[in-house]
């Protein structure tokens, strides 16, 4: 299951930042793996604290059910998409960012993709990743792009930075390279 996260400075207030993002209907105009939003007003019901949404990703020529999964005020906000059918499997998208205050008129934004794969899809998850790790990078750009009004250039990394450590989230210590090795040969003795 690829799963790609990025790290944002942006010079707003975290409930600025946390009230754009939270409204799904904004995501068209930064997100690249999201062409158009609008509200569902064919749902009858709305679950606690979520909220639905129609969107249509890239590519494909129909509306598919965008859902608010996870709404913490101020903290993180999740969206959850509906299942899409390929021939080669089913991918079902969710998008979560999560905030951190850094000083009073500053934050930082963790905003990662997780792309359910199955099927033949399974095979494809190291494409589908290098797709998000090229792209999740540019979209936090034009993030901070939209919300700014500048184009300066962000403060965006894959690492969630200085600051942060103090709440838990530091830097996680690298995994060893754990590789294969064929067995030594067994010594020829004459």
């Amino acid at each position: 299951m690829p799963q790609v996260h990025v790290y944002v400075s942006i010079p707003l207030p975290v409930d600025e930042v946390f009230y754009f993002l939270a409204d799904a209907r904004n995501l068209p105009r930064w997100h690249s793996g999201v062409m158009e939003v609008h509200s569902d007003t064919n749902s009858g019901q709305q679950r606690v604290g979520g909220r639905t949404y129609q969107y249509r990703f890239p590519g494909r020529h129909r509306d598919f059910r965008l859902e608010r999964c996870v709404y913490e005020p101020g903290v993180r906000i999740g969206f959850l998409g509906q299942r899409m059918w390929t021939p080669l499997g089913t991918q079902v998208p969710r998008f979560d960012f999560r905030l951190w205050p850094r000083g009073p008129h500053s934050c930082r934004v963790g905003v990662q993709v997780t792309s359910s794969l199955t099927g033949g899809l399974l095979l494809l998850w190291p494409v589908v990743a290098m797709g998000w790790r090229r792209d999740l990078p540019e979209d936090a750009q034009r993030l901070y792009e939209v919300l700014t009004g500048t184009e300066e250039v962000a403060d965006v990394g894959f690492e969630p930075g200085r600051g942060l450590e103090g709440m838990g989230i530091g830097q996680q210590p690298r995994r060893s390279a754990r590789r294969f090795r064929l067995p030594a040969p067994p010594a020829i003795h004459r």
